[in-house]
């Protein structure tokens, strides 16, 4: 799947990382920040596109990762970073920002020449495989579903499992009728987070109103109808 252009394109963005986490199905590391697009990035190489402080933040942000042995590469990434963090990069490339003079632009108290900080475009994907298709009649004994904030991301509960959703696009990853139980619960959250939450909920209902859901093998060739 592409992704759609964004301004953080061609400047990168200095919003602080709010989570990260590693998609298991789709072999990346997934970034959120605190405001613009989520990134992808696949290879450790291309978190040396970022910054010091970018990469400081990266590893104060809450890491989700359901591989609970602690074995595979991301998990050794995390550990790297923690190195790297404390011998303040000594051994992993980064990059600087740059420093623009403003002429003409001055400082009224110390009439200083104003200059702007532009952080650099980051390495990020432009194009993420499909997340995995989830087996028709999963939230059969669907309990309920709430926002969770710290993530900035759906929990869908069964009573066999625990199911994330990072991007509200994944949600056609889900057959007709698992989708339909998803617009008939609300979702949980608190007063603050609410209009978050809204959003989770307009994707299903889309995505159940297009017909974006996942089809039954027998319509599969059909594709989702728009």
């Amino acid at each position: 799947m592409e992704l759609g252009s964004s301004h953080y394109d061609e400047i990168g963005n200095k919003s602080e990382v709010a989570c990260w986490r590693y998609e298991h199905d789709q072999e990346m590391c997934l970034v959120t920040r605190k405001s613009g697009p989520r990134e992808y990035y696949g290879k450790e190489s291309q978190f040396e596109s970022w910054t010091k402080i970018d990469l400081k933040s990266l590893l104060c942000a809450p890491y989700y990762n359901p591989d609970l042995n602690q074995r595979g590469r991301d998990w050794a990434f995390h550990s790297r970073l923690e190195r790297e963090v404390k011998k303040n990069f000594a051994t992993m490339k980064t990059t600087d920002p740059t420093v623009v003079r403003n002429p003409g632009v001055r400082d009224p108290h110390t009439k200083h020449t104003i200059r702007s900080v532009i952080w650099p475009a980051t390495d990020k994907e432009k194009i993420i495989p499909i997340a995995k298709k989830f087996e028709k009649g999963i939230l059969k004994n669907f309990k309920f579903r709430a926002y969770d904030p710290k993530m900035v991301e759906a929990v869908i509960v069964t009573k066999e499992q625990s199911i994330r959703i990072p991007n509200s696009y994944d949600l056609m990853s889900f057959h007709e009728e698992d989708v339909l139980i998803l617009t008939n619960h609300q979702i949980r959250t608190n007063e603050k987070y609410e209009e978050y939450a809204k959003a989770w909920t307009s994707a299903a209902a889309n995505i159940l109103m297009h017909h974006l859901f996942t089809p039954d093998q027998e319509n599969e060739q059909d594709g989702p109808q728009v």
